[in-house]
């Protein structure tokens, strides 16, 4: 089952800790601290990732209810992009914890297979990624390992999945948990303190680590290399990182500084927070450009070629010089090229609607005579008209079932852009108006089919039309009106029911995403 030498003795005994429910299949993954193994839950049939910590290293007692305690506070995350850990277990000498398989590549193999990424499709990977990440830090967890391989992309939606917080720290957990000079981490990627073994690491080590992945999304390569990783490490404790700019000139300049600001060496001269970066990469090169200048100073040299033509022109006819007649015929040249320039540069610098979608599902955007659907996570660029007013409307794309019925409600939303300049941000909400709504997400743990009522009891109560299978995991069924009281509630085929209440503050305000679990146990 594994190439390695302990792999086969690690999948017999974690076969025997699991039980006869599970069956493991093969080893498909191994690093520095834990082995991952793809296990088949036989009882609700779906695919699981198993990840064990690895037998032969010497764990303390502290370590290892270090890993307990972050693998179930993990658990406790509810973000979209964040993969959810099922259950953590522990028996015939080993410990581990058990998430979704997700069907796919880690954003490692698609930089080894293809090279850099787009400036684009770069910033379309990192801003799911830094909402997780500062979704964990807002509560208390830093994950110490952002690295690409750290990062799934789910082949299904194309959504990027932050995954590994099984070596992640939590600020609040007992003292001593943590030992001082236990250095984690991947040297590629590594923060300058948390190189150096401090143990107070906070949210702006992981912003470091993210810089040099971004670093290495737009180039091809991390920002620092080296033959040992003792020189690596080195590296980002001392030297200034390259400006990817000039390494690339595809790479624009804002988010050549916006990267370069978070591989800052000392910790207060980065971003201090998550948000942060996302608003400087959604803000994009921002304010004012520099033409309206450029084109004063243009019209200034103009004007003063002018008046000098004039007063020449008072004075009497002179042969002109064979020289002079070359600089007619340059000027003639020159000119048209000069115009046509302009008008380039006067297309170019058309103001841009730059569309964003958080939301779980497509989306349908409209711009005057122009419609874009934008898949969940992505993006779209519109040229506007200058000066000119610009009304977008936007419709979301509901699923269906397996019959084409869709689910859940309709929501749009409206805008309109007055006086269009430069680059302008915009993005779907689950709260367009004066309205909010939400998207369960639902995971069926009960074994048996699931029927659905969303705000049951109420007068906005609506059946999903929908049945979730046992097994499924983090099931789309639409969007619903939100209330603080909202319920989810479920039925299987003996009529026994769960209900999740109260659901109003445990939504992602900007995806109204809410993720729920039903077990076995739940039904009464």
């Amino acid at each position: 089952m594994s190439d390695h030498p302990d792999g086969p003795d690690t999948a017999a005994r974690l076969s025997a800790a699991l039980g006869p429910n599970y069956e493991v299949r093969l080893a498909v993954g191994r690093g520095g601290f834990a082995e991952v193994f793809e296990v088949w839950d036989r009882e609700l049939e779906r695919r699981l990732a198993v990840k064990v910590l690895r037998p032969d290293i010497a764990w303390t007692s502290g370590m290892l209810q270090r890993f307990k305690q972050e693998a179930r506070a993990v658990a406790g995350l509810q973000h979209t992009n964040v993969l959810p850990i099922h259950f953590v277990g522990e028996g015939h000498g080993l410990v581990f914890y058990a998430m979704p398989y997700v069907e796919g590549e880690s954003l490692g193999d698609v930089l080894r297979t293809s090279g850099a990424l787009s400036p684009e499709r770069a910033i379309a990977v990192a801003i799911p990624v830094l909402e997780a990440l500062s979704h964990a830090h807002a509560q208390a967890l830093v994950h110490r390992d952002i690295k690409p391989d750290n990062i799934m992309l789910d082949r299904a939606s194309g959504r990027p999945l932050l995954v590994d917080f099984g070596i992640a720290k939590r600020l609040d957990t007992e003292a001593g948990l943590t030992q001082t000079g236990f250095v984690v981490g991947t040297p590629h990627y590594m923060s300058p303190e948390q190189a150096l073994g401090q143990s107070d690491l906070d949210a702006r080590s992981d912003l470091y680590s993210f810089g040099a992945v971004l670093f290495q999304m737009v180039t091809g390569s991390p920002p620092f290399e080296g033959d040992s990783s003792q020189e690596i490490v080195g590296k980002h404790i001392a030297e200034p990182p390259p400006d990817p700019a000039e390494l690339d000139t595809r790479i624009p300049g804002w988010l050549s500084t916006v990267i370069t600001r978070c591989l800052e060496k000392k910790p207060e001269d980065r971003y201090q927070s998550g948000a942060m970066v996302l608003e400087a990469l959604r803000a994009g090169p921002g304010g004012a450009t520099k033409e309206p200048t450029t084109r004063r100073a243009v019209a200034g040299v103009d004007t003063g070629a002018k008046t000098e033509i004039v007063q020449r022109s008072e004075s009497p006819p002179r042969e002109q010089s064979p020289t002079r007649q070359w600089g007619v015929r340059l000027a003639l040249v020159v000119l048209p090229l000069v115009v046509a320039a302009s008008v380039v540069l006067a297309w170019v610098s058309r103001p841009r609607l730059v569309f964003e979608n958080p939301l779980t599902e497509p989306v349908q955007v409209r711009v005057a005579d122009e419609e874009h659907v934008v898949e969940p996570g992505e993006r779209v660029m519109v040229r506007l008209r200058r000066r000119r007013p610009s009304a977008v409307l936007w419709t979301l794309v509901p699923p269906t079932d397996t019959d084409g019925t869709p689910l859940g409600m309709e929501i749009s939303g409206a805008f309109t852009i007055d006086r269009p300049r430069g680059r302008i941000l915009r993005a779907a909400d689950a709260s367009p108006g004066d309205r909010a709504y939400f998207a369960p997400l639902i995971t069926n743990d009960t074994g048996g089919p699931l029927t659905v009522i969303v705000n049951a009891g109420t007068g906005a109560a609506l059946p999903c039309s929908c049945t979730i299978p046992p097994g499924a995991t983090r099931m789309a069924i639409g969007y619903y009106p939100l209330f603080q009281n909202s319920t989810v509630r479920v039925e299987d085929p003996s009529g026994r029911a769960a209900t999740f209440t109260d659901l109003g503050a445990e939504v992602e305000r900007t995806t109204g995403v809410v993720r729920l679990r039903f077990e076995a146990r739940d039904l009464r």
